[in-house]
């Protein structure tokens, strides 16, 4: 209960805002040439905005996570950094999770949206940190799979489940067709003939995932 509760607190408090001060005054202009000194140190690009909500630097959203953020500098010396996020839902490993889902890390190396989401504004709180206290910082180096994205799925291993744990629907659990997944649990493979049919798609290159990509041999 009490590891419940902490990963609770924490999913809750995760995409609150970040602030920071700074020894020096500096105004949003001059932060803003310092960071974009090192612009590439970044994973999405920013420029100055103005508005209702005061000048401030914005950061493009970050579209697997839907995080927009906003640097604002309050005193010269104040730095708060805003995080937008939307309340929508993403998939994270394939599985479907809500801004509110608890998911305990360490189960299939599941995190909840909300503390992925988090993790993404610490990174870019550190590194504004960092650039505005003249430390190095390293180029960004993006992910083979981004955060929050579906992993690619692999060819062989579904003609493998398909062969055999196909009566059940197994495969189509692995590509996301839950609804035909249980049918064909219930029904032996739609009693075979969906199963066979299923496994010469997949030979030939013809079988999709949920979202109708096709799962073509590496």
């Amino acid at each position: 209960m009490a590891n419940l509760t902490g990963n609770l607190k924490d999913s809750m408090t995760a995409t609150f805002p970040r602030e920071f001060d700074i020894p020096n005054p500096m105004t949003i202009q001059e932060i803003y040439d310092k960071i974009n000194a090192r612009a590439a140190a970044f994973q999405m690009p920013f420029s100055i905005k103005g508005g209702v909500p005061g000048e401030r630097i914005v950061f493009a959203k970050e579209p697997n996570l839907d995080v927009t953020i906003w640097l604002h500098v309050k005193d010269g010396t104040h730095i708060k950094i805003t995080p937008v996020t939307t309340s929508s839902s993403a998939k994270i490993n394939g599985i479907d999770v809500g801004k509110n889902s608890i998911m305990r890390k360490g189960v299939k190396g599941v995190a909840s949206r909300p503390m992925l989401q988090g993790e993404y504004i610490d990174t870019v709180t550190d590194t504004i940190k960092r650039i505005l206290a003249d430390e190095e910082v390293e180029d960004y180096v993006a992910p083979e799979v981004a955060p929050g994205a579906d992993k690619p799925l692999n060819w062989l291993t579904l003609l493998l489940l398909c062969i055999f744990v196909g009566g059940i629907g197994i495969h189509r659990f692995y590509v996301g067709k839950i609804g035909t997944g249980i049918l064909f649990l219930f029904t032996g493979g739609l009693f075979g003939i969906g199963w066979l049919v299923d496994l010469i798609k997949i030979v030939t290159g013809k079988f999709t995932d949920k979202n109708g990509n096709v799962i073509q041999r590496n």
